[in-house]
């Protein structure tokens, strides 16, 4: 009897071990790494608030939407973003209805990609995306299991042509993965808008005299790879704001935002109390590390981060990767005051995805520039794999609106006047490629406290970027 109670008590103290083990390695990963080795430990030491991961539904109505609706009939377009009611009303019938339908039934017939010239040139309505989205990551934002896919390869843009049916109850989309086209008959169900609304867009826009574009190409001798959207001749386009930018108060790089933790419980985290802080006098940047995380906050307000152990992991999944880049950037989305993030490039990688995303307000991209001499380029730039961050570098701005002017926005007058009289080599040249030609605002690493930025026309060529201040 004695020794069969020894034996219990034995067994009761290996439990409590391995219990306590069990907790050890728990604190050990939540202190030391981005995620936990096993899905039990995350949901027992990652509290309600400190978990990475984000609902996909947020995510989706964030990040999983098109640049813009281009309602076309002829030479005429309405290219309408986030500002417009139809933009909304459109991509819910898509998201929602559209979408779904079409990654679960296989495609009617496949086309070669040199026929979507010729379908965008047709009555239509059409959505086109700042990236290719991978089929994984389409299913992935549309909750869809990969194994009810048919053949869902990607989106770059959808269009949908409702008089290429007779058939009311059928509507015509084309989808285009920059591979080729695959078109679908999609049956319209009682959640659907009506077949007519899509079909009557255009004259309805046109009774509202809505602003119409034309295409740049459509110009003589202008020429770009993309379709470049201008306004036509006496249209009146959008008011614009203009936009104050600064570095965001809680992590300008002082000892007092160090040592009352605002910068740590603003960049950091969860990570806040395991890594060591490093903010020497009269540095331009402090280092905050452990054995596996370095994030160096600059004063400039550039954030670095880098995942210090080497790693042969492969790229994987792509909608894994997006989860890790999208709740990194929506834990601190809070610091960019009014402003959107989009996601603008997505390069695949044998070992990582190559992310680029840029800021958007009032419909139009907020450009930034190193300096005046430099190129546009990306103020968050990742690499992710479908297990981690790898490395990133974010340009942490607040952006807010100051007021509402009118600006002209009239493209004769900014070709005939103001380029011609400041940058007269864009139109001098025999053939006039553009990669750019669009509204938007610039900031410069320079614009750290308080600078007001007005709007711009955005110019690229295959040389150099041009600023144009609107009148």
């Amino acid at each position: 009897m004695k020794i069969d109670k020894r034996e219990k008590i034995k067994t009761r103290i290996l439990i409590l071990l391995v219990v306590l083990s069990i907790v050890q390695i728990g604190i050990h990963w939540n202190n030391q790494t981005q995620r936990f080795p096993f899905n039990f430990i995350s949901a027992i030491f990652m509290g309600e608030g400190k978990a990475l991961s984000l609902d996909v539904e947020t995510l989706k109505d964030k990040y999983f939407k098109p640049e813009a609706v281009i309602v076309s009939i002829g030479t005429n377009h309405w290219r309408l973003d986030e500002r417009e009611p139809q933009y909304d009303k459109i991509w819910k019938d898509v998201r929602d209805n559209y979408l779904p339908a079409m990654i679960r039934q296989k495609a009617e017939k496949i086309l070669p990609k040199e026929e979507w010239t010729n379908i965008i040139r047709m009555r239509c309505v059409r959505m086109d995306f700042f990236v290719n989205w991978p089929g994984n990551a389409v299913q992935w934002f549309g909750d869809v299991k990969s194994g009810d896919s048919k053949n869902f390869e990607g989106i770059k843009s959808i269009v949908i042509v409702p008089e290429d049916n007779v058939n009311q109850a059928v509507n015509t989309v084309y989808v285009y993965d920059e591979k080729q086209v695959c078109r679908y008959q999609i049956d319209i169900k009682n959640d659907f808008l009506p077949k007519n609304y899509y079909s009557r867009l255009a004259d309805e826009l046109t009774s509202r005299n809505r602003p119409r574009q034309s295409l740049l190409s459509s110009y003589p001798n202008f020429v770009s790879d993309n379709d470049i959207f201008v306004p036509k001749p006496g249209e009146q386009g959008y008011n614009y704001s203009s936009v104050e930018v600064s570095i965001p108060e809680p992590v300008v790089l002082n000892r007092a935002n160090i040592e009352n933790y605002s910068i740590q419980n603003s960049i950091l985290l969860q990570q806040k109390e395991s890594l060591s802080a490093q903010f020497p006098d009269n540095s331009d940047n402090a280092l905050f590390t452990d054995t596996e995380n370095l994030y160096r906050l600059f004063s400039n307000g550039v954030l670095e981060y880098r995942y210090i152990p080497a790693t042969s992991a492969q790229a994987g999944e792509v909608s894994a990767a997006l989860n890790h880049a999208l709740s990194f950037i929506e834990h601190r989305r809070s610091l960019m005051g009014e402003a959107d993030i989009v996601l603008t490039r997505l390069v695949p990688d044998k070992r990582y995805y190559l992310m680029e995303f840029s800021y958007k307000l009032n419909g139009a991209f907020v450009y930034y520039s190193d300096s005046q001499e430099d190129r546009i380029s990306a103020p968050i730039v990742m690499k992710v794999n479908s297990e981690r961050i790898l490395e990133c570098r974010w340009v942490l701005r607040s952006f807010k609106n100051v007021g509402k002017n009118n600006y002209s926005e009239s493209f004769g007058e900014l070709l005939n006047n103001q380029i011609a009289k400041t940058y007269p080599e864009i139109i001098d040249r025999e053939i006039k490629y553009f990669t750019r030609l669009e509204q938007g605002y610039i900031f410069r690493l320079t614009d750290t406290s308080g600078v007001l930025l007005a709007p711009n026309w955005i110019i690229s060529t295959d040389e150099r970027d041009y600023f144009i201040p609107f009148r």
